[in-house]
């Protein structure tokens, strides 16, 4: 599982924590093994992209048209092409894996005091030599440990500009896919990993970040959990959306404590448990799509 986990106490939540594994001689995690999860558990591919390689455009996130083939025809075409392709929540198929993300959690719940996780889940990324993931941001708690290959990450801050809340509160209702706005003027503050066989990455919530693959075929580990602080973070979010984007509100606060807030937690708990929320969303995308604003597909 994890092999060091450095100073993780200290940068939990405040910034990047490094850590070491041992995923990549773990059998689990070979690409014979991944075929046959995928032989197995053909609906655990919940997304198989192609993009343009060469620049950083989101625009150009497309269906590759392939989450559907079978096993070997999809690793071929991950090995000839440009594709990413996301195996989703695989613990829930198989309990390996589930034993694998709650191990390297519990292993850092002993480190960082006071830490309690929930909704772990483990994904595995398997994509192109060169494929890239452009500019996003992910909702949960997220973690990237790598396992084949070579990939350059790029991480950014968590905080306006370059998490832009209204593209972010999108997100988190569902409205569009993980993307954010991009200004390439971004880089100047990016912290840049290259990743190699056991490397892995823990950073804070809502950290953006995109991915360049080398010129290999890479196998990559996500893992996601939550915390009561980012159930916090996600209730907020979810009501401010709501009310911004559905509702036509523009609220001013985003905090997580008071009357305010737990305001907002019960809105975000009613619209979401009653279905209302995702039935109002889903109708204002197609009135979006009626005008040709549609909302663009990306990466989850």
């Amino acid at each position: 599982m994890l092999t060091d986990l450095r100073n993780i106490s200290e940068k939990w939540g405040e910034g990047i924590a490094e850590v070491q594994h041992d995923l990549s001689e773990n059998a689990l995690f070979s690409l014979e093994s991944l075929a046959e999860l995928i032989r197995q558990n053909p609906d655990c591919v919940s997304e198989a992209a192609t993009m343009n390689n060469s620049r950083e455009d989101a625009s150009t996130w497309r269906d590759a048209g392939i989450a559907n083939a079978p096993s070997n025809e999809l690793i071929d075409a991950i090995q000839n092409g440009s594709i990413w392709a996301n195996l989703g929540k695989i613990g829930e198929r198989d309990s390996r894996y589930q034993t694998v993300v709650d191990q390297i959690m519990d292993q850092i719940e002993n480190e960082v005091p006071g830490l309690a996780t929930f909704n772990r889940q483990i994904g595995i990324l398997i994509s192109s030599p060169n494929a890239r993931v452009f500019y996003h941001a992910d909702v949960p708690g997220q973690a990237l440990l790598h396992i084949s290959g070579e990939k350059r990450i790029w991480l950014y801050p968590g905080e306006e500009p370059f998490l832009n809340q209204r593209d972010f509160e999108k997100v988190v209702t569902h409205s569009t896919a993980e993307e954010i706005t991009y200004d390439p003027s971004f880089e100047k503050v990016a912290t840049v990993y290259d990743l190699t066989p056991g490397a892995g990455l823990f950073w804070p919530l809502n950290w953006p970040h995109r991915v360049v693959n080398g010129n290999t075929v890479n196998i990559s580990a996500t893992v996601e959990y939550s915390t009561k602080t980012t159930r916090r973070h996600f209730n907020v979010n979810y009501a401010n959306g709501m009310l911004s984007h559905v509702f036509g509100y523009r609220p001013r606060s985003q905090a997580v404590e008071g009357p305010g807030f737990w305001s907002k937690v019960m809105m975000s708990y009613a619209l979401r448990r009653s279905g209302i929320g995702p039935r109002l969303v889903q109708s204002m995308s197609k009135t979006d799509t009626r005008s040709n604003t549609a909302v663009p597909e990306t990466t989850s």
